[in-house]
């Protein structure tokens, strides 16, 4: 294998499997004087011609006392840059490295090229195609798709460290390191080391070890809102706020939690659907089928953890403080886009309407 494309939206996997390659090509203890490693992480078109320019060149240059040599083109976005992949100069020595590989590097030379996304109608894929190995590695685009992947992931983790993890668990433990392979990695490994010799993972051990990813934090704050702590709530409130997160983005995200649980809410007064355990269970109940048929999304479709969760929290709440909680939403939502009052105390105040038994 003289030359190895390693692609895909999967940053960590991508990383992973380009360093694999670069190491089994040029051992660690030989990388001093046989590994020339290219940033291909560009922001301008400058630094993209002297990306493509030091690679070529490398290419073109034998080791040193004429021995084996690995270029990495290394973290390349210009695929990505829809500015820089369509410079002239860009687009030319694109061009010149496709026929190099087309061409057939020396013997004694390896291309190594990762990057987050390219494009495989392009010439320079099909080159990479044609004259050496390439290897993908994407996450669906919808959150509802990559859910199931990661959580294959995170069982391939577990079982290969011998451990145990219960549904319930399992759950949580997705809940709070969200979609990213890095987290998930990362937090499997700190886990698996906090459990030691027991190789049970309970739930109590998730809450204990497991870091909230960003996105996590979010389901933290809805969490709060949903169980009504309202100690909880402002305080991650008060962390997304700090850590820059758009207040309307928030109070998207609070709407989006209450119009659930009126809908769960309703599921539950129709005797519809009712906790199993952890689990949400629903009826057999030919009018819930003709609803949910009309639906864009079947409720039914949700994970039943998921949906356990959610149904636990409109039990919470009555319809008719959940009708009181729309009508303070609407408020709020009119107060963010058109008063001076500062966005992060209107949503303090409405986390505390939403949550006080009022």
């Amino acid at each position: 294998m003289a030359v190895k494309l390693i692609h895909g939206t999967d940053e960590y996997l991508v990383s992973h499997h380009a360093r694999k390659a670069v190491n089994t090509l040029c051992p660690e203890r030989e990388q001093t004087l046989g590994l020339e490693t290219v940033n291909g992480g560009v922001k301008t078109v400058d630094e993209a011609v002297t990306a493509l320019k030091t690679c070529i060149g490398a290419l073109r240059t034998v080791g040193l006392f004429g021995g084996h040599k690995t270029v990495w083109l290394r973290d390349v976005s210009i695929f990505k840059d829809k500015v820089i992949s369509k410079n002239e100069t860009v687009k030319g020595l694109l061009g010149t490295l496709a026929e190099e590989i087309k061409k057939g590097l020396p013997d004694e030379i390896h291309l190594v090229i990762s990057a987050p996304g390219v494009d495989r109608r392009s010439a320079f894929y099909k080159a990479c195609a044609a004259g050496g190995e390439v290897e993908g590695y994407d996450l669906p685009e919808q959150d509802s798709k990559k859910k199931p992947v990661i959580r294959e992931r995170a069982q391939a983790l577990f079982s290969k460290a011998r451990c145990r993890i219960g549904p319930v668990a399992l759950e949580l433990f997705l809940d709070k390191v969200g979609t990213d392979t890095r987290q998930l990695v990362m937090e499997a490994e700190k886990l698996i080391l906090y459990i030691g010799n027991r190789k049970e993972i309970a739930t109590e051990d998730v809450k204990a070890i497991t870091s909230s990813s960003a996105e996590a934090i979010a389901w933290d704050f809805t969490d709060a809102l949903g169980e009504r702590r309202l100690d909880e709530a402002l305080r991650i409130l008060r962390q997304l706020i700090f850590q820059g997160e758009a207040p309307l983005r928030i109070m998207f995200a609070i709407e989006s939690l209450y119009q659930n649980l009126t809908q769960y809410r309703a599921y539950l007064d129709q005797g519809w659907v009712q906790l199993k355990g952890a689990n949400a269970q629903w009826a057999n109940d030919p009018e819930m089928d003709r609803l949910f048929v009309q639906l864009a999304s079947d409720p039914r479709g949700t994970h039943p953890f998921r949906a356990g969760k959610l149904l636990q929290q409109a039990e919470n709440y009555t319809a008719d403080e959940l009708r009181r909680c729309q009508q303070r939403m609407l408020e709020t939502h009119e107060q963010l886009v058109s008063s001076g009052v500062p966005q992060a105390l209107i949503l303090e105040l409405l986390v505390i309407k939403l949550i006080a038994k009022v």
